[in-house]
């Protein structure tokens, strides 16, 4: 049964907008759906799958064509990913390598070099919760003019 989307989360509205000039508003507008869709998919993560999830979205027809034929460049998108995460990340790995140098003890010799284990987490809580929180509201997920995502109605 699809599931409609209220509004998007502030978190996952911010991801997304990262990459809004990487698209052209349509193709926005299916990248979101897209994103969405995968993540309330419960069973497997078919095309047709990710479309249901979505109340009021887009034909399969639209979303398999900006798949597979829309002019957007796959690696630009990865790449805006990637400089990002990086930015994100790399002040905290320095922090935490440094906290682990402080915390070696003292030996002769060359110390270890310490090592940094990261995990990247996926939570769909946010949106499950922002759903259920949502008074008597039923709208999808909607762009105004502009092509922004916004609140349904």
């Amino acid at each position: 049964m699809p599931v409609p989307i209220i509004c998007l989360d502030e978190q996952i509205r911010q991801f997304a907008e990262r990459f809004e000039k990487l698209f052209s508003r349509p193709q926005y507008q299916h990248f979101v759906t897209v994103l969405l869709g995968l993540m309330l998919c419960e069973g497997s993560r078919t095309l047709s799958g990710l479309v249901h999830q979505i109340a009021d979205g887009p034909s399969l027809a639209a979303v398999s064509r900006f798949l597979s034929e829309a002019p957007w460049e796959e690696a630009a998108v990865a790449e805006s990913w990637l400089r990002h995460f990086r930015e994100e990340m790399e002040p905290k790995v320095a922090a935490e390598l440094e906290r682990a140098r402080q915390m070696q003890p003292k030996r002769r010799g060359r110390p270890k070099a310490p090592v940094v284990t990261g995990y990247l987490i996926g939570d769909d809580e946010g949106v499950a919760q922002a759903q259920s929180q949502e008074d008597g509201r039923t709208g999808q997920a909607s762009f105004d003019d502009r092509g922004e995502a916004g609140a349904g109605s």
